[in-house]
């Protein structure tokens, strides 16, 4: 059977960095609508059944209760377990919908979103549609075209080998085992609580580690991208200093924010080099948001894995199933022809 996830977080967008930034709120009303896109669109192509994380809004059953006029061919209903109202909805689902063997999960939310589903879809591929703050990881992209590339990707109706890449993480290890992770920027801070979750004020930035650093991005990855660019396929990431007495650069660390960040030093970050946490009390912050308290000198290392989550390329699948004459509905298939560069 073929099988689609969603993951669609209401809580995604609406963070304290609103009040500090100019940050755009997608309401729950254009996320429910999302959602009712992105069932259409895998409902056109055709699975054999759609499962929706249940939420405290009520996006998924808003979703389906406003198709319910609508003939889907797809079978489509939520995942049954007790809501908490936070993160831990999204792991659970996500472990949930790995163990019903789903081909591919969509998830409506930000980096952070992904970052706790990644937690536990294993090699479950994703389809991360943007609907946070800084978004790097999660892309724009129209939920009528990402549902239909879920599903194609579903039927395995493309060669998965083109279409889908495994991205890089920051893994956070305590005595040698992975703890935690980071899908775009991990940054130490001098600070011994957590508070606020979300991440803004700059001079408490100790070091940052980034999977990627590129041009046009927003949030803690526009410090490296400032210096040293790096793309999400290259196989490095980058490591920076912060500190009074460095080199000033401009970064847009959240929508409108624009900052003049001090770094004491910039490097390329090697796969596998772990490096010590080395800073007591401290918070580690994952993805733009503080996740875990470092109250005593304990055995922390962070370190670049190529081994991410795997990501589902929208447009590659399209442009595949284009091909592939996926969307003729003649009944006659194309035979690939070779592209022109």
């Amino acid at each position: 059977m073929s099988k689609v996830g969603i993951i669609a977080n209401p809580a995604s967008g609406k963070d304290i960095r609103r009040l500090v930034s100019q940050a755009t709120t997608i309401s729950n009303t254009e996320k429910t609508d999302i959602v009712k896109r992105v069932i259409l669109g895998i409902d056109a192509v055709g699975v054999d059944e759609i499962l929706i994380m249940p939420d405290y809004y009520g996006l998924g059953i808003r979703a389906l209760d406003a198709l319910n006029h609508r003939s889907l061919s797809s079978k489509a209903g939520l995942l049954e377990f007790e809501i908490q109202g936070n993160q831990e909805d999204s792991i659970r689902a996500a472990r949930l919908m790995k163990e019903a063997a789903v081909d591919c999960i969509i998830t409506l939310g930000g980096d952070g979103t992904n970052r706790v589903v990644s937690k536990a879809c294993g090699t479950v591929p994703l389809v991360p549609i943007s609907t946070g703050t800084n978004n790097v990881f999660s892309v724009m992209t129209e939920g009528t075209t990402a549902g239909m590339a879920a599903a194609i990707v579903a039927g395995k109706m493309v060669d998965e080998k083109k279409v889908i890449r495994s991205a890089k993480k920051i893994a956070l290890l305590r005595n040698e085992e992975e703890v935690d992770l980071a899908l775009v920027d991990a940054a130490v801070v001098t600070e011994s609580f957590i508070g606020a979750r979300a991440l803004w004020d700059m001079e408490r930035v100790h070091r940052l580690f980034l999977t990627r650093a590129e041009p046009g991005s927003i949030g803690l990855s526009s410090v490296g991208a400032a210096l040293l660019p790096v793309g999400s396929e290259d196989p490095f990431g980058v490591l920076i200093e912060l500190g009074p007495g460095g080199e000033k650069v401009k970064a847009p660390i959240a929508p409108g924010l624009i900052l003049d960040v001090e770094v004491r030093s910039c490097r390329l970050l090697r796969p596998e080099e772990k490096v010590p946490l080395g800073l007591f009390p401290s918070i580690i912050a994952l993805d733009g948001e503080r996740e875990v308290e470092v109250n005593a000198p304990e055995p922390f290392e962070l370190v670049l894995s190529l081994e991410g989550p795997r990501v589902v390329s929208i447009p590659g699948v399209l442009r595949e199933a284009s091909g592939k004459g996926i969307f003729r509905t003649d009944g006659k298939r194309k035979k690939e022809q070779p592209r022109e560069d």
